[in-house]
């Protein structure tokens, strides 16, 4: 398997992440200007989480070079084989299979009377663990 000779570069990752920075504050901005502060606090704080993880992640696979065990720190440093890609592909198809499924069941729950937060949250939570679980299966697998 050929590793292609491009990665994700860092100009290309501070835009990206630049762009993240803006999508917080203008979010940040409409809750405020919605007269919602409280809510605009929890997506400032939240957003602002998300993207410090990002950088947190991005060093991480920066630091362990393009040679990284695992797919994962291949595919956040953009240096993925074909086998990688297949395997990515492959996670993100049964994500797909479970959103599809998750959210029909999640509608019949919010039919029933459950509570619509508490639903999207366990919606969100089972597709990331949807997706762990399935690149490491199909890495193991493979």
């Amino acid at each position: 398997m050929s590793t292609p000779e491009r990665s994700l570069s860092d100009g290309r990752f501070l835009v990206a992440f630049a762009c993240g920075l803006v999508a917080v504050g203008i979010l940040c901005l409409v809750f405020v200007l919605a007269g919602q502060p409280d809510t605009a606090a929890g997506a400032l704080v939240g957003g602002l989480a998300v993207t410090g993880l990002a950088l947190v992640v991005r060093w991480r696979a920066k630091r362990r070079g393009p040679t990284a065990d695992g797919g994962f720190s291949r595919t956040l440093l953009g240096t993925t084989d074909e086998r990688d890609k297949a395997i990515l592909t492959a996670s993100l198809a049964w994500v797909g299979l479970t959103a599809f499924l998750a959210n029909a069941i999640g509608l019949a729950a919010v039919a029933l009377g459950a509570d619509g937060s508490t639903v999207i949250g366990a919606i969100e939570a089972l597709l990331i663990a949807v997706l762990v679980g399935a690149f490491v299966w199909l890495s193991r697998r493979t």
